[in-house]
């Protein structure tokens, strides 16, 4: 997967083009949006008679021109989604990380917020782990997807000091 962002005045990412490869499909999708929104997406049919680099790299090539970047892992802020658990958790405590897991990936991945990368449990506590581009913004998008789900319980959503 390749992921751009254009960042505005403020220096913070406020757009997203990404563009990744289905080859069990033989399509690549291109998708773009404001962060924080689900965007557009549109997939483009693999030719077998051009390079996949080439095909991948045409579709990338205007937003590099209008401005849009890759960014470094370090230019993430880590967002916690944290719940309240009794000891170290349960098998059920666990399953629900994972299930959590893989919700917030599709919830970060479809609106170009980011990623999660992962969790913890025990001492009274369990937490996900994300690395989003726009915390605010992140926080604001989780709370709401998450609310009318079995994941609402969440203690709080914060922001991980490095």
């Amino acid at each position: 997967m390749f992921k751009l962002y254009y960042r505005g005045e403020s220096g913070v990412p406020e757009h997203y083009f990404e563009v990744w490869v289905e080859p069990e499909n033989r399509r690549i999708i291109e998708h773009w949006g404001e962060v924080g929104d689900q965007g557009e997406a549109k997939p483009h049919r693999i030719w077998m008679l051009k390079s996949l680099d080439e095909q991948v790299e045409a579709l990338l090539r205007p937003a590099r021109e209008a401005g849009y970047v890759e960014l470094d892992i370090n230019e993430h802020d880590w967002l916690i989604v944290e719940y309240a658990v009794d000891g170290f958790g349960t098998e059920d405590d666990l399953d629900k990380r994972h299930a959590l897991e893989d919700r917030l990936q599709e919830i970060l991945g479809w609106t170009g917020l980011g990623h999660c990368d992962g969790g913890s449990i025990g001492s009274g506590t369990m937490e996900t782990a994300c690395q989003v581009v726009n915390f605010e913004r992140a926080k604001t998008v989780i709370a709401d997807a998450l609310q009318g789900t079995e994941f609402e319980d969440f203690t709080r959503i914060h922001k991980q000091e490095t």
